[in-house]
């Protein structure tokens, strides 16, 4: 089946998973501070990650974006993950280990995710939200 530019449907993700990798990484950010973070301290974070200075306006917009979907809560300058942003950055973790495997099945997801101080049932279990 071929494409074109035409028929390229608008961001379309499955599962209700909208979520780019940019934003799923401001998500684990966020998620794996013990406590709630404000948005120079995930600038900062994700600028490292990235090898490149992200600019605050350019976060405050996926911020903004992110809070609107459910998937951060604010708590007056702070941020922290909620059960929906959790329900989505749960199968994109997953997902995001076996690509980089590659199907040799060398890499544990439980083992990835454990390295990346992500557990398995801390993103599959909800925790009380405030929001």
């Amino acid at each position: 089946m071929n494409f074109t530019a035409s028929d390229a449907p608008s961001r379309h993700q499955p599962f209700d998973w909208e979520m780019t990798a940019f934003e799923l990484a401001v998500f684990i950010c966020i998620y794996r501070s013990p406590t709630s973070l404000l948005l120079d301290e995930v600038r900062r974070e994700v600028s490292l990650w990235f090898e490149r200075v992200i600019g605050s306006e350019d976060l405050k917009g996926c911020i903004g974006y992110m809070l609107g979907r459910g998937w951060l809560l604010q708590s007056g300058d702070r941020l922290r993950a909620s059960n929906r942003g959790r329900i989505i950055a749960r199968p994109l973790v997953n997902g995001l280990i076996r690509m980089l495997d590659q199907g040799t099945r060398l890499l544990d997801v439980a083992l990835m995710m454990s390295i990346l101080r992500l557990t398995h049932d801390q993103l599959a279990n909800p925790v009380e939200d405030d929001g």
